[in-house]
This record gives C-alpha cells, sequence and structure tokens, in this order.
C-alpha cells in the first residue's frame, strides 16, 4: 500500500472498525479541528460501535479512484446534540485498491445509445435502447445488449442507479472495449463498457453505490 497525502474532509462518509476487529461499521466525519477528527457514533445496522478513550481504530473512506485506509487511536469522546468521538487525525493514509478494479455482479436498469448513429443524423433525437448491466464499477460496466456492437464504439450511457434515498439517473459517455456474444444460438452479446466523461461526482455516486452494495451483501451472509 501506498501513503498518500489525502486531505480528510467534513462530512466524508467513513467505516471504522477496531483494529483487531472484521466488521466495519458506517459514520462520517462531523468536525476537523486542532489536529482531531470528530466522527459519528459508528452503527453496523442497529449496533453502535462502543470505543473507549486509547483504542485503536481502523478508518477507511472513498476518493477520487480508489479507496483508503489509516490507523489512528481514540482520544475520547464528546456531545455536540449527538454524541461524537475524537480521533487523532492520521499521520499516513493508505491507497488500498482503484476503484476501477473492484466489480459488483448488479443487474440495473440502462438506456443506451450509439453516439455515431446520432453524430450521423444530427436533427435526429438519440434512439435509446433499454437493456440491463450484468456487472459495474466505479470505472464502467459489463451491459447486456441484444446486438453485436463493436469495440471502439462510442455510446451514451443513462443509468438508473438505485441509490439509498431514491434512483438518481446518470449520463455518461463511454466506449465499447469488448463485445462477446453469450449464447451461441441466439443474439445475446456482453459488452464491456468503459467510461470515457464520468465526472468525479458521477463516480462517487457509483462506488458509494457499489461498496455499500457489497457490505450488505457481506452482512446477510
Amino acid at each position: 500500500m501506498l501513503a498518500e497525502k489525502i486531505p480528510l474532509k467534513i462530512g466524508q462518509k467513513i467505516q471504522v472498525r477496531r483494529k483487531d476487529g472484521k466488521e466495519w461499521y458506517n459514520s462520517g466525519i462531523q468536525d476537523i479541528r486542532a489536529g482531531y477528527i470528530h466522527i459519528i457514533m459508528p452503527f453496523l445496522k442497529e449496533i453502535p460501535l462502543v470505543l473507549r478513550r486509547n483504542e485503536q481504530v481502523a478508518v477507511r473512506f472513498f476518493s477520487e479512484n480508489s479507496s483508503f485506509i489509516f490507523d489512528t487511536n481514540v482520544v475520547g469522546e464528546i456531545n455536540d446534540n449527538i454524541k461524537l468521538y475524537r480521533l487523532d487525525y492520521p499521520q499516513k493514509i493508505n491507497r488500498v485498491q482503484q476503484r476501477s478494479h473492484v466489480r459488483l455482479p448488479v443487474i440495473i436498469d440502462v438506456e443506451y445509445a450509439v453516439l455515431e448513429e446520432e453524430e450521423k443524423e444530427k436533427n435526429k433525437k438519440a434512439a435509446y435502447k433499454k437493456t440491463t448491466t450484468v456487472d459495474l464499477s466505479g470505472g464502467g460496466m459489463k451491459l447486456l445488449t441484444r446486438e453485436k456492437i463493436e469495440p471502439g464504439t462510442k455510446i451514451l450511457l443513462v443509468i438508473s442507479l438505485p441509490l439509498k434515498n431514491r434512483p438518481e439517473l446518470l449520463e455518461i459517455k463511454s466506449v465499447v472495449v469488448r463485445c462477446v456474444k453469450v449464447d451461441p444460438n441466439r443474439e445475446v452479446y456482453h459488452l464491456g463498457i468503459k467510461f470515457e466523461d464520468i465526472s468525479l461526482s458521477q463516480e462517487d455516486k457509483i462506488v458509494r453505490f457499489v461498496f455499500e452494495k457489497m457490505a450488505r451483501q457481506k452482512r446477510l451472509r
């Protein structure tokens, strides 16, 4: 793992576990000041993570194209309308893995349009076709289609991302990097898709969905 100088920020969603623990508890950074991080009481479902002074914990969060982790010390707790834990600001933050390498098998509704066709007929509205994902990551997806689309083809995706509060539509320009026929008797293909024009906000929403979904699946095992 590589040491990174990644600034933490107020409102940052984090996960916390005891140094020797296995389960990650969800929390968030409420305040940062005077060399300390104030975090909300971590919870796993309905179970709180009760921490004691001088206890060692691990914290992880997601930013840009990677996930990050650091170890720190519990300084104490404070009450500011809600119970907060005070942690030492980390001396070192380590990069764990590239987000784009974390793929989640999941079925999500998607609409796509081939951009070359749209450019040929600029006066016509793009012809979107409905389909679903096979898997999803912060860097791309595997898409199920009923037509063969050659690698290198530019497409426009409209993804209906089922976030916790409400579904959100993300429009992302992408490119086909792979096309594999999965059924020799039918016109069914898996397209390997790479996101090309994706904002940090869009990527953050996708990656947050992927990791939250993976955490829920782990808890159900």
